[in-house]
């Protein structure tokens, strides 16, 4: 049974506040708007149906949540979490990522002194350059190897073709092959990757 619009909306502003009930500095979740953006991406990931699934858990868990007190919605989310994991995960993940971009909860991050984006890109964080020195960013495993930047050499190109798009030429018997292809060695019988095949008709 489809839930009606005002019950549904209900039902997302009180469950993510309890998910993120936020505080003094942190704004409860419903008041940021992540029960919308809840919805939308719960419509988008699993169709229209999702909600009247998350509203049927909801009641088969204790819910509905507007009738109870503090408490008792907070136990009938931690019974939602114990009886259906996978449901709950998506939900949680989703609510969480929607509330923290959030302009109002990056402004909160932000007051903490902490450099904090609503997303890692584009505008990216800034970081300090590799240094091989500490012994905090060197591999404790001792696996694998890098090379420094100073000591990178140019690959020597001149084993390619000069024009590696143009139509194949070169011959399977005399022609060693490459990451690109096959490279020629000079001139030869069979077309390359044709097994028992005649010289190609230059079409003279």
């Amino acid at each position: 049974m489809a839930i009606d619009p005002a019950a549904m909306a209900a039902m997302l502003r009180e469950l993510v506040d309890v998910l993120l009930p936020g505080d003094g500095r942190f704004p409860a979740a419903s008041d940021a708007g992540t029960h919308g953006v809840v919805a939308d991406r719960l419509v988008a990931q699993s169709g229209e149906a999702a909600l009247d699934d998350l509203a049927q858990t909801i009641g088969a868990c204790g819910g509905p949540l507007g009738p109870l007190d503090a408490s008792e919605r907070q136990n009938v989310v931690r019974r939602f979490e114990a009886d259906y994991p996978e449901q709950f995960e998506a939900l949680r993940m989703i609510a969480y990522l929607a509330y923290y971009e959030s302009p109002a909860a990056v402004r909160a991050v932000r007051s903490l002194g902490h450099v904090y984006n609503d997303a890692p890109q584009p505008a990216g964080y800034a970081m300090a350059p590799f240094d091989e020195s500490d012994p905090h960013q060197a591999p404790a495993h001792r696996r694998g190897h890098y090379v420094r930047t100073e000591d990178v050499t140019r690959l020597d190109l001149t084993p390619l073709p000069a024009h590696p798009l143009a139509p194949e030429t070169i011959t399977q018997d005399d022609a060693v092959a490459t990451g690109r292809g096959a490279i020629a060695r000079g001139a030869g019988s069979k077309p390359a990757g044709r097994p028992g095949a005649g010289p190609a008709d230059d079409g003279t």
